[in-house]
This record gives structure tokens, C-alpha cells and sequence, in this order.
């Protein structure tokens, strides 16, 4: 399957489990391709609008992986218009992947969540559950390769 991981990472903590999914799936004989979303100029939380230095194409791809962390108990701003951007999405399978530092029920998880899937959908993609992960002082090797594992199997539709 040829997939595109679209990833924005500030601390790099979302980079390196994208390119932990990225590995897992190559090893199990994919075609992935990741690119960074990369801003023009600062972004703050809430920033209503995003221009991007270079802005992905999905249209090669069979599956997208958006990942992102969590800002202010929000999804990032940088996903969020990139999804908005991204030319190709429609008719994707779609899986979103969202880091933060605070466990998930004080971190805003739920709600970046809910955005980032609605978002996908508007552009016409099928999403699959995506799965969130908490770098603090909580995340273990262990809790990362859990996550590659479920982003692995739910884009590869179980057979990871």
C-alpha cells in the first residue's frame, strides 16, 4: 500500500512516533512517504488560518496518516488548516494521530479529536479511529509501540 504520513511537530515528540508508524510500516513492506507540514512564519493556538512553505498532495496516495499535537487543548492549528488544504483527500482512507504532554482526559484529546476527524470527513475522506498519545512524564516505550501498533493495524485494516 503506498501511504503518506503528513506530520506537524514542534518539540518533535509527534515526528517520532510518525516515524515510528513510518518504520513499522515499511517493514511490513509499504510504500511511506512522510512529509512535514511546515508553516510560513509563527502559528499560535487558535490561529485561524495557516499558510504552508510546502502543503502535501494526497492524490498518490492510497492512505493518509495526519499527525499533530495537541496546543492549548486544541488540535494544532497547522493540522487543522493543512486537512483544509491538502489537495486529494477525498476518498482516502484517513487516520489521524495526535500527541500532547498531559494525560488524555485533562489534555483536550477528546475535543482535538472530534475536530480533526469532522475535518477529514468534510473533505470527503474515509475515516478510520485514530489514536492519541501522551508524552509526560507517563510514556513508555511500551505506550509508544501500543500506538504504532493500533495506527499500523487500523490503517492496514487489521492485517498488521
Amino acid at each position: 500500500m503506498k501511504i503518506g504520513v503528513f506530520v506537524h511537530s514542534k518539540t518533535g515528540n509527534t515526528a517520532r512516533l510518525a516515524l515510528a508508524v513510518t518504520h513499522a510500516l515499511r517493514e511490513k513492506g509499504h510504500d511511506v512517504a512522510v512529509e512535514l507540514l511546515r508553516p510560513v512564519g509563527k502559528v499560535n493556538p487558535g490561529s485561524p488560518h495557516v499558510e504552508f512553505r510546502n502543503l502535501p498532495d494526497a492524490t498518490g496516495y492510497e492512505a493518509v496518516l495526519v499527525g499533530g499535537p495537541i496546543w492549548a487543548f486544541s488540535a494544532s492549528p497547522v493540522v487543522t488548516s493543512a486537512i483544509k488544504q491538502i489537495p486529494g483527500l477525498k476518498g482516502k482512507k484517513a487516520l489521524y494521530f495526535l500527541t500532547s504532554f498531559l494525560p488524555g482526559p485533562v489534555s483536550g484529546c477528546k475535543r482535538a479529536q472530534a475536530r480533526v476527524s469532522g475535518l477529514l470527513q468534510e473533505a470527503g475522506s474515509v475515516v478510520l479511529e485514530g489514536c492519541s498519545l501522551s508524552w509526560g512524564l507517563w510514556c513508555s516505550k511500551k505506550r509508544l509501540d501500543s500506538a504504532v501498533e493500533k495506527i499500523c493495524a487500523t490503517v492496514l485494516g487489521g492485517a498488521a
